[in-house]
């Protein structure tokens, strides 16, 4: 099968020069010559079998593609169908991209919609304003908002402030704030802060919002302190929880006692405080198993409290089960101490578990 695909994608190559030429070269009809044929329907208005039969396009942006989809739809296989396409979508030439996809834009099929966000992108990597250009134009549909997606995340990765310009510029609607996410998403990962900036433009949504999380999560572990004063202005209440407890999460690899404070003072007792005091647990005792535990041992009897043991014990008892047994004798009798000791044991026995699971059978 992999063969036949090869076969497929290796004709799409050996007919695109001629299929430009064939294109270049039909001559138009006579104006004068009344024609009796019958008035033929757009493709995307026939069956798949008919398109596939009809006799060949006289524009080469159209033959190319039904040579490129019939690889393609001849995979079954989810992993070879994924091979196919991509290997389609570098099969065809930058010159031959505006048509091609001319030609996609026709097909209704799902493996030229596929095909077509792949050949959008690569367009777009290439030269973004023209594939933004040509996005821009197509009607509304789901197939306007994936172009314009990928138009934005390769055009981010290359010139962030010109793609910026460009999706703001965008009419409102669904499309523009989809573009508007993925271009921050790809933002986020080295400006941050501009990240947020083009997500506090956008409509509140739950897709909104997680991606303020995510960006001033990025920031969060470069600028703790920055990152957490600009969530403290944030007016939604249970948003701005949200971005707190991200940074404070954010912040704990690389310093859990500034980690510790800020969801300890900033953050209300609750579901965000619960998370987060279990996250920097999970994250501090990786470096300082002991500081860990000793903030831990101030904790109040709060719902918090108990999960943020037993990850405490859990990790730290991997680590050093005669450190974290040290610890736990020297609390002083109460309800931690009792919460430790079963936290400790459960420990230890998955320890065991794990232990004898990868230990090889009989011996020599």
């Amino acid at each position: 099968m992999r063969t036949k695909v090869a076969l497929g994608l290796m004709v799409a190559l050996l007919l695109a020069p001629a299929l430009r030429h064939l294109g270049s070269s039909t001559a138009p009809p006579a104006k004068d010559e009344p024609s009796d044929s019958p008035i033929t329907p757009p493709a995307s208005y026939l069956p798949r079998h008919a398109r596939r039969s009809s006799p060949p396009a006289t524009q080469p942006g159209q033959a190319l593609a039904a040579v490129l989809l019939a690889a393609v739809e001849g995979e079954t296989d989810p992993d070879r169908r994924s091979e196919a396409l991509e290997g389609a979508a570098r099969s065809v030439s930058e010159a031959d991209l505006p048509a091609v996809l001319d030609a996609l834009v026709r097909d209704a099929g799902p493996a030229a919609a596929e095909l077509c966000q792949l050949l959008v992108r690569r367009w777009a990597e290439a030269d973004a304003p023209a594939a933004a250009a040509w996005a821009a134009q197509l009607p509304q549909s789901p197939l306007y908002r994936a172009a314009l997606e990928q138009v934005a995340i390769a055009w981010a990765n290359t010139d962030l402030a010109a793609a910026t310009g460009w999706v703001e510029a965008l009419p409102d609607g669904d499309a523009r704030q989809a573009a508007a996410l993925n271009l921050a998403y790809e933002a986020a990962r080295s400006e941050p802060v501009k990240a947020l900036d083009v997500a506090s433009g956008l409509a509140p949504t739950p897709a909104r919002d997680d991606l303020l999380v995510h960006a001033i999560s990025q920031w969060g572990g470069a600028d703790p302190a920055a990152a957490a004063d600009w969530a403290a202005k944030v007016s939604d209440p249970s948003l701005q929880q949200r971005l707190v407890a991200a940074v404070a999460i954010a912040a704990a690899e690389r310093d859990g006692p500034a980690a510790a404070t800020l969801a300890a003072s900033a953050l209300g007792a609750g579901q965000e405080q619960d998370r987060a005091t279990v996250a920097i647990v999970q994250r501090w005792v990786q470096n300082s198993p002991q500081a860990a535990a000793s903030w831990v041992s101030q904790f109040p009897d709060l719902p918090s409290r108990e999960p943020a043991v037993q990850n405490l014990l859990a990790l730290w008892t991997a680590q050093d089960a005669e450190a974290a047994g040290t610890w736990l004798r020297e609390l002083p009798a109460g309800p931690l101490r009792d919460l430790g000791i079963t936290a400790y044991d459960q420990a230890l026995a998955d320890r065991d578990r794990t232990s004898a699971a990868v230990a090889p059978a009989g011996g020599l």
